[in-house]
């Protein structure tokens, strides 16, 4: 009997002992666990959290803490939606409710940071289950903001100009299509209003591309300040820009706004210590009258844009039926201006200038003149603006200055004389980087001597950038050609100007010849005639009347001490094959 109790008693000790191993073993391994818990809890880089039924905070992790800038104590026993941005609270009230009852949740939440900004997480809820039951929430939330602004930096790039930051294309024609139904159910009018800024490609020739990018800044900050709530402002392509107005009143709001654009584009800015005015043209077509349709709407407001261009700088056109067969006309004529150098239908005409001194032809005004086979002879009215416009008076300009160099070596050749050529300089082609390039090169394939061949610019080209116009006359004088101001009076004459620049001649406009007679001295542009020819002489200039008609008005400019006179009584503009017997018949009769 004592054996059997000794056995059963360390029986009974052995199993107490496995007992007490399994326990060590068991406490060790669920303090394992809640190590390793309190590790992934305490370590994750994410904010995690855990709430009671109530959504009371019980627990967070130092990555919330770190995230949202509150301590420790200062969130437990609050409430977790206490920190959710307005805009989300019921979205978060709703996915707590579906994890208290079993589901697992995923959602974004703008959370508020303690320092009152907000951020943004992507937030996972947990249900916590004890014995089968949900006892709490666990929440782990995942910072995004950066992702989100990225990603809405990715989207607002997508959809405006990186330069100046406004819509660009693509938003701007879902603009239009919205507001165009918008419109059509409300029973308004809408207006397209396409803008583009005059002579730019001339800005970003002789200034270069960031200037060219000042321009088109101020640009867009000049008109933003104009358009209302009901205007959208879009850089549409290039130094394009367009405007769309919705809740039109009538056909005249349209006027008004596209008025008022001008204007505060003409507001004068300040580029390397210069003073600069913008000017731009504008085309506008009215929903429903001009189109139901953006693409029709855009289309016809760049048709009348085109027809604003036409007539000058700073005009604006509405659109009208008519335009589309001046557009098909236009692309057409352009078409054909392209191919009129290859084609050889482009030739020179010669225009006489004589000294009334002795009454000698000292120089002829080259004049170019274009011969379609289909077209006939095409007013140079209508093809210079429109090769100024497409950019091919470049190729046109380097043409005739070659052609008239040319001319000019073979009538030195064949008339013995030392007659000089004057060749017309275009905007686009004197603000040209390589201007005085193509000079030069023109000079040494004719082998002319400089000093007989003269540039005609104009006032206006010269003051849309004075200093840069300045840099360029002086280079040009070094190579020892002739310089005149054409058309003088007629743009933004400034003596202070004037003075500065390097010219030889200065050419009196034809509107203040036309007028002037023998008996009347008392006369307006009479006193303006007298005036200019004694600034000339002043600043040893040669003074040259153009648009001389009559006998009487050749009469009253010798009186007047005029150098040179040019004009249809003196010669019409002729072929370079009827030169020579105009050279002879001049020359004879002062003889």
């Amino acid at each position: 009997m004592m054996k059997n109790d000794n056995e059963e008693i360390m029986a009974l000790s052995h199993l107490v002992k496995a007992s007490t191993v399994e326990m060590i073993k068991l406490n060790a391994s669920l303090q394992e666990s809640e190590q390793r818990y309190k590790s992934l809890f305490d370590h994750n880089p994410d904010l995690i959290y855990s709430m009671d039924l109530t959504g009371m905070i019980t627990s967070v992790n130092a990555s919330l803490t770190r995230m949202l800038g509150y301590r420790q104590p200062e969130v437990l026993k609050t409430t977790a939606i206490t920190y959710v941005s307005e805009e989300d609270k019921l979205k978060v009230s709703n996915c707590f409710n579906l994890t208290i009852h079993g589901q697992t949740e995923c959602f974004t939440a703008k959370l508020y940071h303690k320092k009152g900004h907000a951020l943004e997480f992507c937030i996972t809820n947990l249900p916590i289950i004890v014995n089968g039951e949900v006892v709490g929430v666990y929440g782990i939330g995942k910072n995004v903001t950066k992702q989100k602004e990225a990603e809405e930096k990715i989207v607002h790039l997508a959809f405006h100009d990186l330069l100046t930051g406004l819509p660009n294309r693509m938003l701007f024609e879902q603009h239009l299509e919205n507001c165009l139904r918008k419109t059509m159910e409300n029973g308004e009018k809408a207006a397209v209003v396409f803008i583009d800024l005059d002579q730019f490609k001339m800005i970003n020739e002789s200034l270069g591309h960031q200037a060219g990018d000042h321009f088109l800044k101020y640009a867009a900050k000049q008109l933003k300040k104009t358009i209302g709530r009901q205007c959208m402002l879009s850089r549409y392509a290039g130094d394009e820009f367009m405007v769309v107005i919705n809740e039109l009143s009538g056909v005249e709001e349209a006027g008004r706004v596209s008025e008022k654009l001008s204007e505060t584009l003409a507001v004068p800015l300040i580029y390397n210590d210069q003073e600069f005015v913008l000017t731009a043209s504008m085309g506008i077509s009215i929903y429903p009258d001009d189109g139901l349709t953006p693409d029709v709407l855009i289309k016809n407001a760049g048709i009348a844009l085109h027809r604003a261009k036409a007539k000058g700088r700073g005009e604006r056109e509405f659109f009208k039926g008519e335009m589309n067969e001046f557009t098909i006309e236009r692309l057409a004529m352009e078409s054909f201006l392209r191919n009129a150098i290859p084609k050889g239908e482009l030739s020179l005409y010669f225009q006489p200038q004589i000294s009334l001194d002795d009454g000698k032809v000292i120089a002829l005004e080259a004049l170019v003149r274009w011969n379609h086979p289909r077209l006939g002879i095409v007013s140079p009215g209508n093809f210079i603006p429109l090769a100024e416009e497409t950019g091919l008076i470049g190729n046109i300009g380097r043409w005739v200055l070659n052609e008239a160099c040319q001319q000019l070596k073979k009538w030195h050749e064949t008339m013995n004389s030392e007659i000089s050529i004057s060749v017309n300089v275009s905007g686009r082609q004197f603000q040209k980087l390589d201007f005085v390039y193509e000079v030069k090169e023109a000079l040494q394939r004719s082998k002319i001597d400089p000093r007989f061949l003269h540039l005609e610019l104009t006032e206006s080209m010269m003051v849309e950038n004075v200093q840069y116009g300045i840099n360029i006359m002086k280079e040009l004088k070094e190579l020892g050609i002739k310089i005149s101001i054409d058309d003088f009076g007629t743009g933004y004459s400034s003596l202070s100007y004037l003075k500065e620049f390097p010219i030889d001649i200065l050419k009196i406009d034809q509107s203040f010849i036309r007028n002037l007679t023998k008996s009347d001295h008392s006369s307006t542009d009479a006193a303006i005639v007298r005036a200019i020819i004694t600034m000339c002489k002043g600043l040893s200039v040669t003074a040259l009347a153009e648009g001389v008609e009559t006998k009487q008005q050749l009469l009253v400019l010798k009186d007047y001490g005029c150098d040179h006179v040019q004009g249809f009584f003196i010669g019409k503009p002729v072929c370079a094959a009827e030169i020579e017997e105009l050279f002879h018949t001049y020359h004879t009769k002062s003889s």
